[in-house]
């Protein structure tokens, strides 16, 4: 559902989404109004866009998975630090050393082959 939602508003958005609603099930509803978390999350004119493309849409948000990806495009865009990345997306910063050290390492294998 979330390659959908990307396919509509563009992947950095999408992630934006399921960062905001991550382990929760949304309804999507003809106006944005009705919702305004997403508008806040993605911004007006793309919770337009997403209403008007998926509305009476009831979507799932993975919790583990967003959550990982969200932590790696930040740690990669390099403009916060990790102690900022775990404010931002309140969890431990503990955890965001978690997942970057575990993507490493699967990076790391994938060298090897």
């Amino acid at each position: 559902m979330l390659d959908e939602i990307a396919q509509v508003i563009g992947p950095k958005a999408a992630l934006d989404f399921a960062v905001e609603f991550r382990g929760e099930r949304v309804y999507i509803p003809q106006n944005p109004e009705r919702e305004p978390r997403i508008a806040d999350a993605i911004g007006e004119e793309l919770a337009r866009k997403l209403c008007d493309a998926m509305w009476r849409t009831i979507v799932r948000v993975p919790m583990r998975a967003v959550l990982e990806q969200k932590v790696k495009q930040l740690a990669e865009e390099g403009a916060m630090t990790r102690r900022e990345i775990a404010r931002h997306l309140r969890i431990r910063e503990g955890r965001v050393y978690e997942i970057l050290e575990r993507a490493r390492k699967e990076q790391d294998q994938l060298r090897l082959f």
